[in-house]
């Protein structure tokens, strides 16, 4: 399926940061929400790693599958909340170089079915493929929704609107590194220091680890899950490889990591690894 333009506008447009309509905010009553007063529900059937990285979402597991619950209600600040929400903050301009897009960010629920096996689609992902343009390959992830970080945000694939160009796009990002589309889906197309958020609440130090896409393909940062320093050798287009995640084998992850120099990717994957991808 390819994505539809009108999602795809969510990434799209400009303005000058005017405050957006306030949207209705039922993240956390009449408060602000938080990583600590926002909803986590993670069933005993939940194996790891799964149970122990995300907060804000709704988790059970099936024989086969882990089904993800997410309101799509980021759990801090931003401008895209509207400035009647308790999550409202002002604008940073961050020196001039950015600037709001229209849109004011809304709940979206979106569940995700993943399968705990995936099957490979046994592609070479090579920078043919990963080449930053929309609607170039079937392998690609559709529009949308197509993945969930840590703290419940939603996550979008690395492309942006046609005819647009992501690293232009990135300059209507907020401080967290992410913003809304049209239909008010708030999502990360990069890293962010928010999922970072979640890990250090845990206690979690010298991980980096951002999500989880629609098809089982794991979003990690600079490290592995375990701490180490990946194998930049093999890694392909969009900084991925297979290898162990926790305590998971042979699975294909992608790695964040803008300050690595021969890899400085901080991009969300472009290209669907594995063959499912069930969002609703």
């Amino acid at each position: 399926m390819k994505r539809a333009l009108l999602l795809l506008a969510a990434c799209g447009g400009s303005s000058s940061p005017a405050m957006p309509d306030a949207a209705p905010d039922s993240s956390a009553g009449s408060g602000e929400r938080t990583l600590d007063n926002c909803a986590t529900s993670i069933d005993p059937s939940v194996p790891a790693p799964y149970a122990t990285l995300f907060r804000c979402v709704t988790m059970t597991a099936t024989a086969t599958d882990l089904v993800i619950t997410t309101r799509g209600l980021p759990p801090h600040r931003s401008y895209y909340y509207g400035a009647s929400s308790p999550n409202y903050e002002a604008w940073d301009a961050r020196g001039g170089a950015y600037h709001a897009n229209p849109n004011t960010l809304s709940e979206h629920d979106a569940t995700f079915t993943i399968p705990l096996a995936p099957t490979s689609r046994n592609l070479t992902i090579t920078s043919a493929l990963v080449d930053g343009v929309v609607n170039t390959s079937g392998s690609e992830y559709r529009g949308g929704p197509v993945g969930v970080a840590l703290d419940s945000t939603l996550l979008f694939d690395a492309l942006a609107a046609p005819g647009d160009d992501i690293a232009q796009e990135q300059y209507t990002f907020d401080e967290w590194n992410a913003h809304p589309a049209p239909s008010g889906e708030y999502h990360y197309h990069e890293n962010s220091p928010g999922p970072l958020a979640v890990l250090a609440r845990a206690g979690t130090t010298g991980v980096e680890a951002y999500g989880l896409m629609c098809d089982g393909t794991f979003v990690l940062g600079c490290t592995e899950l375990d701490g180490s320093a990946p194998d930049q050798s093999n890694l392909d287009a969009q900084n991925g490889h297979t290898g162990t995640v926790g305590p998971l084998t042979a699975r294909y992850h992608v790695h964040l990591c803008p300050s690595w120099t021969a890899h400085p990717r901080p991009y969300t994957p472009e290209i669907q690894a594995y063959s499912t991808c069930n969002v609703r």
